[in-house]
């Protein structure tokens, strides 16, 4: 160890080693059944503080005394902090209550640089970080691990990159974004309440209806060892064996496999058998994974990243379990909802932005004729057909013109950003579950109409886009396009090619992008709407208001039942606040209070 410290508070880099093998890691099982696992051992630990003060060892040999009450940096602060709790609890690691932990992933996922620590290290210092000890460890015992001098000098390293990084970057690091970055972890902590016997009943429908279905499909064989019972090669040569040409495709409701279906009925319930078993073991996966992850108070962790999606700053799904993914529909008479179910005496309360991205997308382009109908009542897809003189009679338009309100919503969600008419046939139907169908001309008429009557979306693709043209000449290396309260969207690396197109990096180092007028308005409204959206998750948990998980643009609390309506207009009111930085702009929510989500 060295040091050059003396006394006072300092800023620590942290980094813990743990056993891990091919079959036992946090990739195979999810943090929470990783550190439950009686193999759970935790082998290093690294400190960097920048007073000058470094050390490498095992863990009950740790300074804590230098620990206490300090801030600590880790570059995935969740790990390393449900690690070291975790270590605690069975006598690995000497207590000690950190003032806060700081994680360098989130703060380079802000940044837009990519989250790992060898990538972030190498796009900022152009230094490569070597990883090889860390694979090197895989099968090893923790005390072949601490033997290991090049295991002690990788843990060591690791911190001291954590801890540049952290220098370089945490000045561009607002303190909404540390408190967001702090709050995912606590939320997540808290997590959902989950119902096992039932999403174990669950698990034991769906394996009844795989089981089922397979017996129906010719190529799938008792002992497994046939193709797999999704196999469309398997399907494609079964029925060429009966003289069949097979179907364009196994999508269930495409216009040409029910043309197929209606040809030959003989062979329909194959692609039935096909089509159920798909969901089935879909929702079977899900099922396990929650029943995996369930911890000892019997509730699953609500993991997600931070800055999951880096250009516009919105969370995505990690940790085995995708909680933007829950699936909505029934599968066989099962649901994943039903298993995220309420304690005895509590309820489970959800509210959700209604239109955000619809609205934002008005506002910043200035369509304040369509905002005024929205902010008077107007349902908003009756006020785009209004404005836009699709529609101009006195009663509402979901009672007097229904199918009419179908290809509004169509057009207000597939159309803001640029989508061609090829796609918007798709798209449309899509957005309104099947109830709009349109022809190639019909779509074509629809996006030639749309942009006609909404010329101050269509200016501002053309001058988002010009911007970015103009900016990449003078700092190529980072244009940066910024939302209303400031917050950054970086496009990295912009290049212009000889036809005028447009391409840049959104993570720094990553995969070129096609840049277009559209693709640009569309990251600035989900960025905006974030932003509206973050604010309310950091007044929600300040009102008192426990959050458990969120969801897009939604938020949910788990409270006591007497407290279930008080929560819920708290929630709607947090959420429709109009933010400081857009005054004017109509925010709608709406939610319920139910026994499960």
């Amino acid at each position: 160890s060295r040091d050059d410290s003396k006394g006072g508070k300092n800023l620590i880099a942290y980094d813990v080693e743990t056993v891990w093998s091919r079959r036992y890691s946090v990739a195979t099982l999810g943090l929470d059944r990783y550190v439950k696992n009686p193999d759970f051992r935790m082998t290093l630990v690294s400190i960097v503080s920048d007073c000058g003060f470094e050390w490498v060892g095992p863990p009950q040999d740790v300074p804590v005394e230098r620990l206490n009450g300090q801030p600590l940096v880790a570059h995935n602060a969740e790990f390393d902090s449900v690690c070291s709790r975790m270590a605690m609890s069975k006598g690995q690691l000497p207590t000690f209550t950190p003032s806060e932990w700081i994680c360098t992933a989130d703060i380079a996922s802000y940044h837009q640089l990519p989250r790992s620590l060898a990538g972030s290290y190498f796009e900022l210092f152009g230094e490569h970080l070597a990883k090889d000890a860390r694979d090197a460890m895989a099968g090893l015992s923790a005390e072949e691990i601490v033997a290991n001098p090049q295991f002690r000098e990788y843990a060591l390293n690791d911190s001291r990159a954590c801890l540049k990084i952290y220098n370089e970057l945490s000045l561009g690091f607002p303190e909404k974004e540390r408190l967001l970055s702090a709050l995912t972890r606590k939320i997540a902590s808290r997590g959902m309440p989950l119902d096992g016997p039932l999403c174990q009943t669950f698990i034991d429908t769906t394996d009844k209806v795989m089981e089922e279905m397979e017996e129906i499909l010719p190529w799938v064989t008792p002992d497994k060892k046939g193709a797999d019972p999704t196999s469309t090669l398997a399907l494609s040569k079964y029925l060429q064996m009966q003289g069949v040409a097979p179907p364009p495709s196994t999508k269930e409701d495409g216009p040409e496999v029910l043309v197929w279906k209606s040809q030959n009925p003989q062979h329909a319930p194959i692609l039935d058998a096909m089509t159920r078993w798909r969901k089935a073991n879909k929702a079977n996966k899900y099922y396990m994974g929650l029943i995996l992850r369930t911890r000892p108070d019997r509730r699953v962790s609500t993991r997600f990243k931070y800055c999951g999606a880096p250009h516009t700053k919105r969370w995505s799904g990690t940790g085995g379990i995708n909680f933007h993914g829950i699936p909505r529909d029934e599968v066989e008479g099962t649901s994943a909802k039903r298993c995220l179910k309420a304690t005895e005496g509590r309820v489970i309360v959800s509210a959700d932005l209604s239109q955000i991205e619809p609205r934002v997308l008005a506002y910043l382009v200035g369509d304040m004729d369509f905002l005024g109908l929205v902010r008077g009542g107007i349902d908003l897809y009756e006020a785009h057909g209004r404005a836009t003189g699709l529609y101009n009679h006195d009663e509402p338009m979901k009672d007097l013109a229904p199918e009419l309100r179908h290809l509004c919503k169509a057009r207000v969600l597939g159309l803001g950003y640029g989508c061609g008419y090829k796609k918007f046939g798709q798209v449309a139907e899509a957005l309104t579950g099947g109830k709009v169908k349109m022809t190639e001309a019909e779509a074509k008429k629809q996006v030639n109409d749309y942009r006609k009557n909404n010329p101050l979306i269509v200016e501002q693709w053309k001058a988002l886009e010009d911007f970015v043209r103009e900016q990449a000449k003078h700092t190529p290396e980072c244009v940066v396009v910024q939302t209303r309260d400031e917050a950054p969207i970086r496009y990295f690396n912009v290049e212009v090619d000889g036809k005028g197109e447009i391409t840049a990096q959104k993570v720094r180092g990553q995969g070129r992008t096609k840049l277009y007028g559209g693709l640009l308005m569309e990251n600035l409204v989900q960025c905006q709407a974030r932003q509206i959206f973050s604010d309310a998750i950091i007044r929600a948990e300040a009102a008192g208001l426990p959050v458990c998980l969120h969801v897009h643009d939604s938020i949910t609390v788990e409270v006591a039942e007497q407290e279930g309506q008080a929560a819920l207009d708290l929630l709607i009111q947090i959420l429709t606040e109009e933010p400081t930085y857009m005054p004017g702009l109509p925010l709608a929510a709406e939610g319920e209070i139910k026994t499960h989500y």
